[in-house]
C-alpha cells in the first residue's frame, strides 16, 4: 500500500499579508491624528475669518444659540454650564445688558460682532488669534478649550464642541 504525501495548500503572498496588517495599524493611527488636529484646523479657520472680517464663515464656526445657552445656564444656579468663574467685568456687562434689554439681553448683546470682539480682545491688531492664544487643548474627546490672553490680564475663554460634522464655538466668557 502506497502512502500519499499530504497536499500542500498554497500560501498567501507574504507581501499582501504585511500590507494588510500595516493597514490595520496605520488607518486607526491616521484617523486618530486627523481627529486630534481637527480643532486646531477649526481654530485656524476661525482666525482667518476674524482677520478677514468674514461674518459668513464666522457664522458657520460659531453656534450663537449654544453660546447664549451656556451664559443662560451659568446665570441659572440650577443648571450646569461649561462656563467657569466669570470675571467682574463680564458680570457687569451682563447686568448692564439685562437692565437695558430685559429678557432679550442675550439675544441683543451676544452676536457675531460680540464674539469677534471678545476673541480679538487680546490680539495684536491685524494678527488674529495667533498672538493671543495661551492655551488650546482638549477637555475631553468632544470639547476643546481655548484661553486668549495671559491668566493675569483677564483672559477670554472659549470652548469648542464637536457638533454635527465639525467643531464649533459653543461658549465664550471672560
Amino acid at each position: 500500500m502506497r502512502v500519499m504525501a499530504p497536499i500542500a495548500r498554497p500560501r498567501a503572498p507574504v507581501v499582501g499579508t504585511r500590507r494588510l496588517r500595516l493597514g490595520r495599524v496605520l488607518v486607526p493611527i491616521l484617523v486618530l491624528a486627523a481627529y486630534l488636529l481637527w480643532p486646531y484646523l477649526t481654530l485656524w479657520q476661525l482666525d482667518r475669518a476674524l482677520i478677514a472680517d468674514d461674518r459668513e464663515t464666522l457664522a458657520g464656526l460659531v453656534d450663537l444659540s449654544a453660546v447664549r445657552g451656556e451664559i443662560r445656564d451659568k446665570l441659572n444656579k440650577e443648571s450646569e454650564s461649561a462656563i467657569g468663574t466669570m470675571s467682574d467685568g463680564f458680570i457687569d456687562w451682563l447686568e448692564q445688558a439685562i437692565r437695558r434689554y430685559g429678557v432679550a439681553a442675550l439675544e441683543q448683546r451676544v452676536t457675531l460682532d460680540w464674539v469677534a470682539e471678545r476673541m480679538l480682545a487680546h490680539s495684536t491688531p491685524g494678527m488674529g488669534l495667533a498672538s493671543a492664544v495661551t492655551h488650546a487643548f482638549f477637555d475631553d474627546p468632544l470639547h476643546f478649550s481655548l484661553r486668549l490672553g495671559s491668566e493675569n490680564h483677564g483672559p477670554v475663554f472659549a470652548r469648542l464642541s464637536f457638533r454635527g460634522l465639525g467643531w464649533r464655538v459653543t461658549a465664550i466668557y471672560y
